[in-house]
């Protein structure tokens, strides 16, 4: 039996050897098929879960941003509403309204009172009370009613107070000889004038110059004295005159500052807040990265990671797990002090210069459409965001408002931003940081977004003021879009003057605003997202795949 075997081995012992190779490289191909297969399924799991946590972290690192940026306008908002104070103007214009002094009857010869004892002039006869009877037969009745006295006296006072209303509108003038003062003349004269009139009547109509009454009238203390109240009253009316132009005058330059700083308030707050939201996406988002690779490296088991930290530069790295310092962390978080205390005032100059060049000119009462509040925006716009180089519009850099750039500024923020002062510098750490959060705002795809940016904060100012012009449009979401969207239900117009109460009120809603819908909207923008992404993935030569 074994020779039988033995001689059939013999016989076919190369058939058989190629048949046990085969089978074994069957075998140990599937058993290597096996691994590979598991393998892919592990890595494949593994680049999943990455994926999924670098998600998660990076939505959880958006809200951080919102929330940041919440957190962080109080403080804007507090100097911005301190320093630009719309509300201090509007109470200014309130009190000169309240305390506008009541006109007083300009004096005229009708208006002045004939000697008090008793004399005929023109056939009537003047008692010492001023009252005007007239001279009737006897046996008539001596008592007529004062009817038509009063009414004279009425119609009087109504002409002059009309007078005065007239004269408020006139142009204010000025003289130096004191005889005419914002357009009215001293009444001094005319009221000596109009005496010696009613005296020269008295001689014609009859009356005798030498009756003794009217001599002792006019050699009367009590006449003197009477004129003397009148020309201080004629002196108080011309010094209430004088005081009422300059007054006037006031009124139009509060009411100018009023509209260029109503402008100039919420430009600057919608910019700062467009400022604010794209500096504090790009530092978090670079300090989420590291957060973020920190981790990775952390949960790996062993030297051979995909993702390894290479050695790190003294000082930048607290262990090479490639997480930051805590105290690196809160010196590069601290520069958004320039923005929130230097930066948007070197913006509000540019504003206000922008604003008093496109705005100034404008009268207060000229009426705009939806359609040109809009346009006088863009014009506003683009005097801020391009300049002219060579006949073409260059879009300009906003870094200077968001970083300083001199060294010495930078030590002052953080000197503000209370770090010690042994601690006063810029490690070679902090400083990549710095010049890497720089970049980013150099870049192109940086101008792209800032204009999405800013597109997306006018057009949420746009549709807050679109129930002024048009009242009829439907406040239910997608609603008001749409009918907006139609040129045919936007051509209310509306004053000036009209709008600046409600361009001034939004400033309260961007910097306040429970639910933010500034910063809501500024969230939603595509470009914004896809820019975060962007920093937050590109990570440095230090971390190699």
């Amino acid at each position: 039996m074994i020779s039988a075997v033995t001689g059939f081995a013999n016989r076919h012992r190369r058939g058989l050897a190629i048949t046990a190779g085969i089978t074994g490289g069957i075998y140990m191909m599937g058993k290597y098929a096996k691994s590979k297969l598991i393998e892919f399924q592990e890595k494949s799991s593994s680049e999943r879960t990455a994926k999924e946590n670098m998600k998660r972290r990076f939505e959880q690192n958006q809200q951080d941003c919102v929330f940041t940026v919440l957190s962080l306008l109080p403080t804007l908002g507090d100097q911005l509403l301190h320093e630009l104070n719309v509300e201090l103007i509007t109470a200014k214009l309130q009190q000169t309204r309240s305390q506008r002094p009541t006109p007083l009857p300009t004096p005229d010869t009708s208006m002045i009172l004939p000697p008090k004892p008793s004399e005929v002039i023109n056939g009537e006869h003047h008692e010492a009370n001023g009252e005007i009877k007239e001279n009737v037969p006897a046996g008539e009745d001596q008592e007529q009613p004062k009817e038509d006295t009063n009414k004279s006296k009425e119609t009087g006072t109504e002409e002059t107070s009309r007078a005065t209303e007239e004269d408020t509108t006139e142009a204010p003038k000025e003289e130096t000889n004191g005889v005419q003062v914002n357009g009215h003349v001293d009444k001094t004269e005319d009221s000596e004038k109009a005496a010696e009139s009613i005296e020269e009547t008295t001689h014609v109509n009859g009356s005798s110059p030498s009756t003794p009454e009217i001599k002792v009238q006019e050699e009367s203390p009590s006449t003197d004295s009477e004129k003397t109240q009148q020309l201080k009253a004629a002196q108080t009316v011309v010094r209430d005159e004088a005081t009422a132009a300059i007054d006037r005058r006031t009124k139009l330059e509060l009411w100018n500052e009023l509209k260029v700083m109503s402008f100039t308030r919420t430009v600057t707050a919608l910019y700062s807040l467009t400022f604010l939201t794209l500096l504090t996406q790009v530092q978090l988002n670079l300090l989420g990265r590291f957060t973020y690779v920190s981790s990775v490296v952390a949960l790996s088991s062993t030297t051979d990671a995909s993702v390894r930290l290479e050695s790190p530069t003294k000082g930048s790295m607290s262990s090479t797990n490639g997480q930051l310092d805590f105290q690196t962390e809160k010196k590069y978080l601290t520069f958004s002090y320039w923005l929130l205390h230097e930066g948007w005032r070197r913006w509000s100059e540019k504003v206000r210069e922008v604003v008093e060049d496109v705005v100034g000119g404008i009268s207060l009462k000229k009426t705009l459409t939806a359609r040109e509040f809009s346009e006088l925006l863009g014009e506003i716009r683009t005097r801020l965001e391009y300049t002219q180089m060579d006949g073409i519009q260059v879009p300009v850099n906003m870094r200077e408002y968001m970083l300083p750039d001199e060294a010495s500024d930078e030590r002052e923020v953080l000197r503000a931003g209370g770090v010690d002062e042994f601690d006063l510098v810029v490690d070679p750490v902090l400083r990549n940081l710095l010049d890497e959060t720089r970049d980013f705002i150099d870049s192109a795809d940086f101008s792209t977004v800032l204009n999405s940016t800013l597109n997306a904060t006018f057009a949420r100012f746009s549709l807050a003021l679109q129930p002024t012009f048009n009242p009829f449009l439907s406040q239910s979401g997608n609603a008001v879009i749409e009918e907006i969207e139609d040129d045919e239900d936007i051509d209310r117009a509306v004053p000036l003057a009209s709008l600046l109460p409600l361009i001034a009120r939004q400033v309260h809603l961007i910097i306040n605003g429970v639910p933010n819908e500034y910063v809501e909207s500024l969230a939603m923008v595509k470009e914004l997202q896809a820019f975060s992404a962007i920093v937050y993935s590109s990570f440095s030569e230090q971390f190699a795949n």
